[in-house]
């Protein structure tokens, strides 16, 4: 099984190093001094397997440890301090128990989940899918338990849990879970129904096991779940001999051959899902008759006045104005609604003054405006509708440096204006709540909010103009697009992690957004002739 496994994550790792390598080679300046003769190497690329693997297993406690600890252990211990619960482990507990035992068996199920891996291992490498299975199946699990119990035994403790309770728990939760595998199999063996791909059904349980993990808590009405130490293993032991029993089932299941077919049919990159995803990704950001302004005097709007450039940026962004506003008025929307639903649980809890501060929000704000930017939808939706076909043209790229600078003035206006309801927002819940919000802080924290705005303006135009990542199909195949924008998401997760004070956090947004700025304007305008172009 180790042998399989360690093949098919080569294999993995091979395919993403071609491509690197690929995208590399046409870098100014670095491009040529990777050599051509890299891609036949096979040293390096073994020794990346290995590390691959190194960083899965220590992404895989990481990732515990952060399931456990932000979205259990934290709002228990926050629950306790509300007033809402006077023991956090019954909190805990509740919220634990509903995430992992019934919704994530829905939607995180590994046995038919469609995969590009599953149809290269299985499609072109001809490995047998019995065999792709049990060696996928075996990994998981093994990983899952082990990354699990240390969560659990190191997190649990803090909300009065003990580690043999956190062990007991991490293997009643993998046993369960290699139930629920087996239930997906015989559920696709009985009806043919690949539960995983019924996006309606998956959301709607993972919206349900949210309201059952954190309503009761919040409630005050969350039961304990807490048993004596003999109850506690005999109901462990029990689960055990179920997932025992569904091991005993994966491991002789005879139609493994069939659920794999199933699964690669149905994400087949060279055939379905490769047409399925580029025409989607298409539709996404096509334009419809409606979306159309009515050509006229007195529709042109600001390209009216303008020429060159300047009046071939404002006419796309007047004559596409509904596909362009679309992805804002559903962001507007989403933080309306949020900020409604925010001040009401305010009105509601009635806090203590002094007790939340809006200011306390502030290092979750860049990881919030960083999914609300509209940056990437409106890049993709230039490059279908309008720059396609004109980079091909050597004139449309050596002017590069000045629809940048025209496009970076538009997107940001748009994200600022996100950014600004969401400011509004806070300010609104700080009201609500009482909460005393000092003058310079309520300035710290917009400014905040406004610099992040514009720095993912500029982040995600950047890396349009000088990376490109878009083909033809819309797809971003660049490894260094999608490198840059985990450094970010990392950046963002970072601030979540050291928690800096609003003065600091707004300071340094501010300089980041300055020297950010400098950096892709300059960029831009010394390579953008090169980079901008058709893939």
């Amino acid at each position: 099984m180790s042998s399989v496994y360690r093949l098919l994550r080569a294999i993995q790792v091979a395919s993403f190093a071609n491509r690197l390598v690929y995208y590399m080679r046409r870098l100014p300046w670095i491009g040529s001094r990777v050599p051509e003769s890299l891609y036949a190497r096979p040293g390096w690329k073994r020794a990346a397997s290995w590390a691959a693997i190194v960083l899965e297993l220590l992404w895989a406690v990481a990732n515990k440890l952060i399931y456990v600890g932000l979205c259990v252990v934290l709002p228990a211990l926050w629950m306790r301090e509300a007033g809402h619960a006077a023991d956090p482990l019954p909190s805990a507990l509740a919220i634990l128990l509903p995430l992992s035992f019934f919704t994530a068996c829905l939607w995180n199920a590994r046995v038919l989940e469609p995969k590009r891996d599953k149809f290269v291992a299985v499609k072109l490498m001809r490995i047998p899918g019995e065999l792709y299975m049990k060696a996928t199946l075996t990994y998981r699990y093994v990983v899952f338990f082990l990354s699990f119990l240390i969560a659990l035994a190191v997190l649990l403790p803090f909300v009065g849990g003990s580690m043999l309770g956190g062990a007991l728990l991490a293997l009643s939760i993998t046993m369960w879970r290699l139930a629920a595998e087996y239930g997906h199999l015989l559920l696709f063996e009985r009806t043919g129904i690949v539960l995983i791909k019924k996006n309606g059904l998956i959301w709607a349980s993972i919206l349900v096991g949210l309201a059952l993990a954190y309503g009761p808590p919040l409630l005050g009405l969350a039961p304990d779940l807490r048993l004596p130490a003999l109850p506690a293993a005999l109901l462990a032991a029990l689960i055990a001999l179920l997932g025992a029993a569904a091991v005993w089932r994966l491991a002789r299941y005879p139609r493994y051959r069939e659920a794999v077919e199933a699964a690669t049919r149905r994400d087949d990159p060279l055939l379905d899902l490769g047409r399925m995803m580029a025409e989607a990704k298409k539709a996404d950001v096509a334009v419809k008759q409606d979306d159309l302004g009515e050509p006229g005097p007195d529709r042109g709007g600001s390209a009216s006045g303008s020429s060159g450039y300047a009046y071939l940026n404002a006419l796309f962004f007047s004559r596409h104005r509904r596909l362009v506003r679309r992805p804002l008025l559903v962001r507007l929307a989403i933080v309306a609604g949020a900020g409604a639903a925010g001040c009401a649980v305010l009105a509601v809890l009635r806090p203590q003054p002094g007790s939340w501060d809006p200011a306390s929000l502030a290092v979750y704000l860049p990881f919030g405006l960083y999914l609300l930017s509209v940056g990437e939808r409106i890049c993709r939706a230039l490059f279908y509708n309008c720059d396609m076909p004109l980079m091909r043209y050597a004139f449309y790229r050596a002017a590069a440096p000045k629809h940048f600078r025209l496009r970076l003035v538009r997107l940001a206006a748009m994200n600022l204006l996100t950014g600004a309801a969401a400011a509004a927002a806070l300010t609104a819940a700080a009201a609500v709540a009482g909460a005393a919000l000092p003058l310079e802080e309520l300035l710290l924290l917009w400014a905040l909010v406004l610099s992040l705005a514009l720095l993912f303006s500029v982040h995600h135009l950047a890396l349009y103009y000088l990376l490109q990542p878009y083909s033809t199909e819309l797809d971003a195949k660049n490894p260094l697009f999608h490198f840059v924008n985990m450094a970010l998401s990392a950046g963002c997760w970072l601030v979540l992690l050291l928690r800096p004070e609003l003065p600091a956090l707004a300071a340094g947004s501010a300089l980041l957004l300055a020297l950010y700025a400098a950096a892709a304007l300059g960029l831009v305008s010394r390579l953008g002739a090169r980079t901008f172009r058709i893939k």
